[in-house]
C-alpha cells in the first residue's frame, strides 16, 4: 500500500531552509542502516506473472499474491526469501461483477482471509474468503452489505474479525455462518486484535474487546496500541508519557507499526523530496531510496510513500524493477 505525495514547486534557499521548509540531509540508505533486515526480490516471476508481497509467514517466507494483467490477482503463493522457491497456494475466485479485487489478506490460527466485494443492484456486497495455512480451495465464509471499505481484517484462533467504514466490528467462524457483530464495538475499527478503536486509521482511542481497558490520547494524534504521534511530530505513551522529539519534518503517512516505525517524506532540496522510515524508539532514520513519480500531471516529481503491511513486519515498494523487502521485526 502507498500514499502519493506530490512535490512542491519551491524555488530559492536560505540558511537550510526552501522558502520555509526546512532542509534535511539525507539519512543512510536503508539497506545500509539495517542490512540483517532488507532483502531484494524479483517483481516478476519466471513464468511472467507480477509478485506482490502481502505479509511474512515466517523469517523466510513471503505470503504473495501473483498475477496476469492489470489488478487481477489469480493465485496466492508462498515465496521463499533464501532460494526464490515459489509455491502455489490457491486460485482466488473473482465471482461476477467483483468491483473489489482481493485485499486486506492476513494469516494466523492456521488459515489465510481476505476481503472482495461485488456489485449487488444499486449497493455492494463485502465477501470473506478463507482457505488452510497450507492451501487449498478458498471457501467464501460471510457475506454482508458493504458501504464504503473493509477497514481491518485479522485472524483469531475463533475465527476472522473485521471492520468497515460504517464502524463496527463483526465476526465469522472459520466454518462460515452469518456476521455477528462483536459487542461493543459500534462505530469501531480494528486496530490490532483484542484492540479496536477510533477514529479509523487515527486510533486516538483504543479499547481491548476481551478485557474493556480504555485507552485515549489527544486528537490529531496517529496511534499504534501504546504509542502515539501528535500533528506536532511528537512521539509519545498515549498516556502523554515519555513525550519526546522526534526527526519527522512532515507527519507520518499512517500509524506506528510495531508501536515504532513510521514513514514519511521530507524536502531535501530545490526539487528533491525522499521517503524515510523512520524509528521512534531509537530515534535513527533510514532513506528508503523511492524514485521519483514520472514528470507528468498534478504529481510530478512527486514521490510514494511504502507503507508497513497489515502485519506490522512487512514494509515493501518496487525500485528498479525489484521489490524492497523490509522486515520490521528484524531492526533491533
Amino acid at each position: 500500500m502507498r500514499v502519493l505525495l506530490a512535490a512542491l514547486a519551491l524555488t530559492g534557499t536560505l540558511n537550510g531552509t526552501l522558502n520555509g521548509t526546512v532542509l534535511v540531509e539525507r539519512p543512510p540508505p536503508v539497506q545500509n542502516l539495517w542490512p540483517q533486515a532488507v532483502h531484494v526480490i524479483p517483481a516478476v516471476l519466471a513464468d511472467g506473472r507480477t509478485l506482490t508481497p502481502r505479509l511474512f509467514l515466517d523469517d523466510d517466507t513471503l505470503l504473495a499474491t501473483a498475477a496476469k494483467g492489470f489488478e487481477r490477482s489469480e493465485a496466492l503463493v508462498s515465496y521463499k526469501l533464501t532460494n526464490g522457491q515459489t509455491t502455489d497456494l490457491a486460485e482466488l475466485p473473482l465471482p461476477p461483477r467483483t468491483v473489489v479485487h482481493p485485499s486486506g489478506v492476513a494469516a494466523g490460527s492456521g488459515h489465510i482471509a481476505w476481503w472482495t466485494a461485488r456489485r449487488d443492484g444499486a449497493g455492494r456486497v463485502g465477501e470473506i474468503w478463507a482457505v488452510p495455512l497450507e492451501g487449498g480451495d478458498p471457501v467464501a465464509i460471510a457475506a454482508f452489505a458493504l458501504t464504503g471499505t473493509v477497514t481491518g481484517l485479522e485472524l483469531t484462533p475463533q475465527g476472522v474479525v473485521w471492520s468497515t467504514d460504517a464502524g463496527g466490528v463483526w465476526r465469522v467462524p472459520y466454518a462460515g455462518g452469518r456476521p455477528a457483530e462483536v459487542p461493543g464495538t459500534q462505530g469501531q475499527h480494528v486496530l490490532k486484535w483484542p484492540w479496536v478503536g477510533s477514529p479509523a486509521r487515527a486510533f486516538t482511542t483504543a479499547v481491548n474487546v476481551e478485557t474493556g481497558e480504555r485507552r485515549e490520547t489527544r486528537p490529531g494524534s496517529l496511534c499504534g496500541v501504546n504509542l502515539c504521534v501528535s500533528a506536532d511530530r511528537l512521539a509519545s505513551a498515549r498516556s502523554g508519557a515519555g513525550m519526546r522529539a522526534t526527526k519527522l519534518t512532515d507527519p507520518p503517512v499512517s500509524r506506528p507499526a510495531r508501536d515504532r516505525f513510521v514513514t514519511s517524506s521530507t524536502m531535501a532540496g530545490p526539487g528533491e523530496i525522499w521517503a524515510g522510515l523512520y524509528d521512534l524508539v531509537s530515534g535513527q532514520v533510514a532513506d528508503l531510496g523511492v524514485k521519483p513519480l514520472a514528470a507528468r500531471g498534478v504529481q510530478a516529481g512527486g514521490i510514494a510513500i511504502p507503507v508497513p503491511a497489515g502485519d506490522d513486519r512487512l514494509l515493501s515498494y518496487q525500485q528498479d524493477g525489484r521489490h524492497v523487502i523490509v522486515d520490521l521485526s528484524k531492526i533491533t
